[in-house]
């Protein structure tokens, strides 16, 4: 029986996914003001554009290290407290670093900022498939996702109105962070105030949740697609923006707007992926399967096409479709992995979907495409590792459709 979205959303309440989608939305803007001011940080702070990478990569380290830990303390205690907890350190981190005078200052904000983040994927994502419906999870989930492509697109507005409303001496860069801590401030807040939704009670150790998620066939070949996946999204676009650089002459200011316009693609392809999953999931969980598999081939393939744009505006055009099947892959997988594995141990199995895209795929990534890099070249770098790493990806999400029934079942008996 179809579910309406206003009746399933009545039943988890809008606050739920309106402050978490909103830390979603800060959490991108955060991640592009840094990119987006990093000459001005990098002057104002003296340190050269390798410690600027360095300082910017520490918090996507620091996702991946708390992940793990947030995801065993969120099946244990109340997640939203949790939440709440981690969003006003990372809101703390964001003012902080609008005072810092030194590097290692910058380093340390940077560090508690991305602690306080780690609790979007293991958190944040089980908290939403247990407060919703299960007709409208995908819906949920895709609004949740979307936020990350919004706030792309507002977040070098953002950095963008402070530039022209603060002069340079009084370095802009800094009131931005500041005023990013408001908002992070009120939204972490009002996570403590959330109710937690109500869940079977984790009797397992910690070893014993683990044991049991080894045991879900297709959640552990999700999780090594998502490692795949990861040698081509978390790289890749880095050698993307320096093409888009040495070979199409495109300026920070003119990357940033790119950046901006590919994201609406992300956008339309979270809340549209969200509407489809769960229309497939009802006819079959196989079918969500078969989407996150098709959306990933296309998008490495996409990324290849874009190596070669021969101009900005066919760059632009295969860029927002990249977007939108980077999405397209991530909503129904986060659907089905609610409904393979136990809600007792779900904030665990979000968490290891996020270390294994991250760590795996991170460092993966940079190994391999830095080596075909000084083998063949940036751009064949590119066309090599990004098809290989997606494409690998939805063969073994293909394969993981022979257990998904299977551990569907076992976990209902």
């Amino acid at each position: 029986m179809t579910t309406t979205t206003g009746k399933a959303l009545a039943t988890g309440g809008g606050a739920t996914i309106g402050v978490l989608m909103g830390l979603q939305v800060l959490d991108s803007v955060d991640g592009v003001m840094l990119i987006v001011f990093a000459p001005e940080i990098s002057k104002s702070l003296g340190i050269d554009t390798a410690a600027m990478g360095l300082l910017g990569a520490i918090g996507g380290v620091m996702v991946a290290l708390a992940a793990l830990p947030l995801g065993v303390l969120g099946d244990r205690y109340r997640r939203t407290r949790i939440a709440g907890v981690a969003t006003l350190a990372w809101a703390a981190a964001a003012g902080v670093l609008g005072v810092v005078q030194g590097y290692w200052q910058a380093m340390v904000a940077r560090v508690v900022s991305g602690a306080g983040k780690a609790n979007e994927g293991s958190i944040q994502a089980s908290l939403l498939v247990d407060a919703y419906h299960p007709g409208v999870r995908g819906r949920v989930l895709g609004l949740h996702r979307a936020g990350q492509p919004l706030g792309i697109v507002v977040g070098p507005l953002i950095a963008a109105a402070f530039a022209a409303l603060i002069p340079e001496e009084n370095e802009p860069w800094r009131w931005a962070f500041a005023f990013l801590a408001v908002p992070a401030l009120v939204l972490g807040i009002a996570a403590l105030r959330l109710p937690e939704p109500p869940r079977e009670t984790l009797t397992a150790a910690p070893r014993g949740a683990f044991a049991q998620l080894r045991q879900i066939r297709s959640f552990m070949l999700i999780a090594l697609a998502l490692g795949a996946f990861g040698l081509a999204v978390t790289t890749v676009p880095i050698y993307l923006n320096t093409l888009l650089e040495e070979q199409l002459g495109q300026d920070a200011a003119a990357r940033g707007v790119i950046t901006s316009i590919s994201a609406v693609g992300g956008l339309t392809g979270a809340a549209l992926s969200g509407w489809l999953s769960d229309r497939l999931f009802r006819r079959s969980p196989k079918a969500c399967l078969h989407l996150a598999a098709a959306a990933f081939a296309v998008l490495g393939i996409g990324f290849a096409l874009q190596a070669h744009a021969p101009d900005v505006t066919s760059y632009v055009v295969i860029g927002v479709l990249t977007q939108g099947m980077t999405f397209a892959g991530i909503v129904p997988l986060s659907l089905v992995v609610a409904g393979v594995t136990p809600q007792a141990i779900r904030s665990r199995a979000f968490a290891l979907m996020n270390v294994c895209a991250a760590v795996i795929g991170g460092i993966g990534g940079a190994l391999v495409t830095g080596a075909a890099e000084v083998a063949w070249g940036e751009q064949m770098a590119v066309t090599v590792v990004a098809p290989a790493g997606t494409v690998l990806a939805g063969l073994v999400l293909l394969a993981s459709t022979r257990h998904v029934l299977g551990d569907m079942a076992r976990l209902v008996r």
